[in-house]
Formats: structure tokens, sequence, C-alpha cells
């Protein structure tokens, strides 16, 4: 028999093809151990690679890996083909086909016309401190139970040994990744592709770049060209995955406030004042406004309504951090909406139509949270699991310190509560060595999800032979 690798997977897919065009079409392709490629989004090319339900043990079946190539060009001027590189975008959880479908053509630009490109492996100062808005416990418990559901009904459908759920680790995706190399070096790219066809070539994204440590930790000797771009401290994300991971978002969040003023009022209608700082304070006397505990504590009608208004905001500016070149020239209409809204107590139409722009701060937007569940809290061994809120204050604690919008970053580890399901495998290390070709890692100064200094401990210490490639930019001190 063959079972799926990820059954929430294959729903997405499903998902994917009724809303996007033009759609997959996975579904009419037949899972097979050698790699065949179909013709299916214009100028792609799609797979579905049978691997071994559970590499410990053969006899449980077979699970297939959807892929998605961008071909390379024939008689490209970038030379002789080079081979296959595979992506992940991060998450935990996220779609790699999705990557491959959206930014293939993009990276194949920079790389190269002769590279194959694909692959679904997947699963500021001034604002720093205590006296800023936060959010009530129910916030955190209605995660905590959105995640207790979602881990209920996974273990009921997929929980069993011949299921997916004990097979979504990290560490078995990886193996996965020797599976799809293996079957390429078969075809007849990979036995005329200039680079080694057994060796992994891959681009990593944030915690994409947990499966290339873990990979080359595993595998050292298959280790091709590999660049992990936004790099995660493996120790961090098998035991906190919180606060490690947001120690320069509220300095990010500042650099919209310097290019604001930078800008000028013709540019940025939110604008005022005669420095960067200005503009901050224009934005803390809303920000401090939307205080639902103070709200709550004495007993006003409005309590719920400035929760939901809150948490809005901060899920707001969590998208700006993580992609500022697309939400930052949106963010000054936003916070100039939530000034009049504040002004005419109309904070639920705000929250309703900003909702609609950066997704609603409730466990509805979470998405994939199959994918991410059974990927973050089984490579981090079930710690969270039966937990409760009390026994996650101290996390939740060091969050708030770290950022105003700190509590948002919560999410994923609430979920962990919920998920019972045991991975088959996991792999917790040692992680480092030397590997068979070096590891290009790449960081940039202010990252909102992966600090620079995880990428220069992770380069420094724990790998050898390594370039490393910093991207900087600078944040004014004025803040």
């Amino acid at each position: 028999m063959k079972f799926p690798l990820f059954l929430v997977f294959s729903a997405f897919i499903a998902a994917t093809t009724a809303n996007t065009s033009p759609p997959y079409t996975f579904q009419q392709i037949k899972p097979s151990k050698t790699l065949k490629w179909h013709p299916c989004n214009p100028g792609f090319l799609c797979a579905k690679l049978s691997v071994p339900l559970s590499y410990q043990n053969h006899s449980l079946g077979l699970a297939s890996v959807p892929l998605l190539k961008y071909p390379a060009t024939t008689n490209s001027s970038s030379g002789p083909y080079q081979g296959m590189l595979l992506l992940n975008p991060g998450g935990p959880g996220a779609s790699g086909v999705e990557e491959a479908f959206t930014s293939g053509p993009l990276i194949q630009s920079i790389i190269g016309s002769n590279w194959d490109v694909g692959k679904d492996v997947n699963p500021v100062t001034g604002l720093k401190g205590r006296g800023v808005a936060r959010v009530t416990d129910e916030f955190y418990e209605e995660f905590i139970e959105f995640g207790r559901e979602v881990g209920k009904e996974c273990e009921e459908r997929s929980g069993g040994v011949r299921d997916a759920g004990p097979h979504m680790s990290t560490a078995t995706v990886a193996r996965d990744l020797i599976s799809i190399i293996d079957a390429f070096a078969l075809t007849p790219d990979g036995k005329r592709s200039a680079k080694p066809s057994n060796l992994l070539n891959y681009y990593g994204i944030s915690d994409g770049t947990f499966l290339g440590q873990a990979f080359a930790s595993m595998f050292p000797s298959q280790v091709g060209n590999v660049i992990l771009d936004g790099v995660v401290d493996p120790a961090g994300y098998l035991t906190n995955f919180t606060s490690a991971s947001v120690s320069h978002l509220d300095e990010l969040l500042a650099a919209f406030f310097v290019y604001c003023h930078e800008a000028g009022s013709s540019k940025c209608a939110y604008n005022t004042g005669s420095t960067p700082k200005d503009i901050f304070n224009r934005f803390n006397a809303s920000f401090m406004q939307l205080d639902p505990r103070k709200a709550e504590s004495e007993g006003w009608s409005n309590a719920t309504e400035l929760q939901d208004a809150l948490l809005t905001l901060k899920v707001s500016l969590l998208s700006p951090a993580h992609s500022p070149f697309e939400y930052f020239p949106i963010i000054p209409q936003v916070l100039l909406d939530l000034e009049s809204a504040l002004q005419n107590q109309t904070l639920s139409s705000w929250a309703l139509a900003t909702g609609a722009i950066f997704g609603s701060p409730g466990p509805a937007n979470y998405k994939s949270p199959d994918w991410r569940l059974g990927t973050l809290c089984s490579d981090q061994n079930n710690k969270w699991y039966n937990k409760t809120l009390e026994d996650l204050r101290h996390q939740l604690k060091a969050l708030k310190e770290q950022s105003i919008i700190g509590e948002v970053w919560s999410m994923a580890v609430l979920g962990c509560l919920g998920w019972g399901v045991k991975a088959e495998e996991i792999f917790e290390g040692p992680f480092g060595g030397v590997t068979e070709t070096p590891i290009l890692f790449v960081g940039n100064t202010y990252d909102g999800a992966t600090p620079i200094e995880k990428l220069v401990f992770v380069c420094c210490l724990l790998w050898s032979e390594t370039n490393i490639y910093l991207e900087c930019d600078i944040v004014s001190e004025e803040l």
C-alpha cells in the first residue's frame, strides 16, 4: 500500500487547485519510484516520487513527495547543465512547491538558467520597555485550545504507525532529500549534470536552514552547493523557538519610522515632526490606548474590542517585519485609520478592515497548522505536550521583554501543548563538522526572525570550512 507522507499536504494542494490559476495537477499524477516529470503549470514540470513512509521500517509502505520543477534552459548561455537545486522556504511546514512556483524563475535568473529549480520538502531602541500595551491571557488560551483540537484530530486520523503523523519530523525530511537526489542521479538529467548528481544542491530559508544543517550533519559527504539564508540556531530551535528568534524585531520595526521620516510627507502620509522619534511618538500615542488589560481590570465595556484591535495591530506589524518592501508602504494608511478609529470609537470596523489585509490574529488565520505543529512539535520531542499556560510564563515573559509585538510570535509553541503524536525519528545533533562542499551562510543585520548573531554563532562555532556573506544595513540611532 502507499500512504501520503503528509496527509494534510494533499489537502493543501487540493485547496490551492481550487483557488490558484493555473491549477496544480498533482492529483492526476501517479506516484513512481523513479522521477517521471509531467507538464503542469505553464513552464513547470511536476512529479510525485514514492519514498519509504518509514526509513526505519520499510515494511510500513510508501509515501509520496510532490515535486515541482522549473527546468533549466536548453543550450543555456550560462554554460553546461549543472543539475537540480532544491528549495525549502521554512515555516516550519511551508510549501516548497509554492516557493518553486512563485520564486523559481527569479532564483534561476540569479544562479543561471543551466539549473533546474524546485522541490517541496515538507513538511528599535525606543520601542522596548515594560510600559507597552499587552494582550490578555484569552489570546494564549485560545491558541492552546486550538492546538489541542488540531492535535487530537491529527492523532485520531493520522497518528498510527502506518499514518503520516509519526513521519513528519525534519530527520525524515532529510532522508527524503537523499531519496530525491538518488532518484535524480538515475535520470538522464542526473547523468549529464556537470555537478555530481549524488550531492544535495539546496537553498533553505529561515527554518529551512535547520533542515539544511540537519542534513549536513547527518550526511556531510553528500553536501553540494548549499545556501542557508536567515540562519536558525539548531539548539534554539529545538529548545526555545520563541524569544531567541525576535531579538531584532523592534529594531526592524523602528526602520519604518526612519524611512517614513526620510521619505517625507509626500511619500509617507504618517510623517510628522522633524525626527523619526516624532513619528514613533505619534505611533505610541495610539498604541498605548489599546490596553485591554487595563480595560478588563477596570471593567470597561470595550475591553474585548481593545483586545481585538491590539492583536490586529501586532499581527499587522509582524508582516512588514518579515516583508518590509511589500508592507511598509501600506502601514502609513493603516496607522492613520487607527487614529481615526480611536477618535470615532470605531475600532471594530478598523480591526475588520485591517485583518482583511494582514490576516486575522486568531487561530482561523493560522495557515497549515497540521504541517507546522507536526514538524516543530516533533522536532522538539513533544516537550510542550500537555503543559499549561502557567508552564509557559517564563517563555512569554521573555518574548514580551524582547519586542512590543512578541506575544504574536508565541502561536506556534502554544499549539505544541496539544500535539501528542510522537515522531519515529528526530535529529537532535550533534550539529556541525566538515562537509563535502563548504556551506554558504547568508544573513541580514536586522532580521525580524533569524538574528544575525545566530548566523555568526552557527558559522564560527558549529561549522568549519564555511563561507560567510553578511548583508548589512544601518538603522538610525536617533530612536
